[in-house]
Parts: C-alpha cells; structure tokens; sequence
C-alpha cells in the first residue's frame, strides 16, 4: 500500500490549456515531477503528464485529466499529496511533511518525529524526548544521515536541545 505525503498545493493557472503551477513543501530545490506521477487533490486523481521546474519552489505540470484552462481553476488552492516512493529518492528534494513518523537518532536514543512545523524560512520536527516534545531545526536535522527506507535521521543533536 502506498503511503501519501503532503507535497504542496496547487498555486495558480499558467495559460489556456490547464497548466498548473504548484508550490511545493519540500526541502530544498524543487525539481520537476515524472511523467507517470500520480497527484491526489483530495479524492481527485491527477496524472503528470509534463512537469518543468519553475523556481526553487515551483514547478508547472500538465496532467490527463486537465485540458482547458476552465478545468484547472477548479483545482486552485487544492493541496497536493503524492506517493511518498515517488519522491523520496536521489534527485528529488525531500517533502517536508514526509519526516513524521521518522525518528531521529542521536548518541543511540530515538527521538520519534511526532510532526512536522513548516514554514518556508525555517521548517521544525517536533520530537518526543525524555522530558516531553522538543524542536530540531529541519536544517539541523539534515545535515546528519537520512534513511528514507528506515525511517531514520542519524545525527549528533547539540547538547542541551532537549531542554530548549
């Protein structure tokens, strides 16, 4: 069963044949979808069928079932979400929201990702710790060792986060 991820959320229209523009909830440069890419708009289903990277935190895509420039305003403002296998992987920049239910390991103690505060200036995992919830900058975070396949941010937390 494929497990969803928020990715960001359908910007605006960009011309007469349905093209949308997403802002994306990644970290890091945004880059262009596959084709084949499934995106759910709530119940709705999208097929990429062109993606082209606008900026560090857009891109364009033309999907199947779009068309017309009509069809697309009805997705605006929808938030997006896509099969985290298809974006966590090289190349690709990590969803933001992917890392609940990651744990971040440090000096052998798990700290589980319970969830994820983004904003576009400084993204926080909120983690369990021995003496409650406690913030870890995204940045900080990934300046450590990522598995996607385990879940795991391997990386030596500064001593005295717990208590901030």
């Amino acid at each position: 069963m494929e497990r969803k991820v928020p990715y960001g959320f359908i910007e605006r229209t960009h011309g007469l044949r349905g093209r949308m523009i997403l802002k994306l909830f990644v970290f890091g440069p945004a880059e262009a979808l596959e084709e084949g890419t499934v995106l759910y708009a709530g119940e709705r289903i999208l097929t990429v069928t062109r993606s082209r990277k606008r900026d560090n935190e857009r891109v364009t895509v033309d999907c199947a079932e779009v068309w017309t420039k009509v069809i697309a305003e009805e997705y605006v403002g929808e938030s997006i979400e896509v099969d985290e296998n298809r974006v966590l992987k090289p190349g690709m920049p990590l969803p933001v929201y992917g890392f609940a239910g990651f744990a971040v390991l440090s000096r052998g103690v798990k700290h589980p990702v319970e969830k994820v505060e983004y904003n576009s200036t400084n993204p926080q995992l909120i983690v369990s710790g021995a003496r409650g919830q406690f913030s870890v900058p995204l940045t900080l975070a990934l300046t450590g060792r990522v598995d996607s396949a385990e879940r795991i941010i391997e990386i030596d937390l500064p001593e005295g986060l717990e208590e901030i």
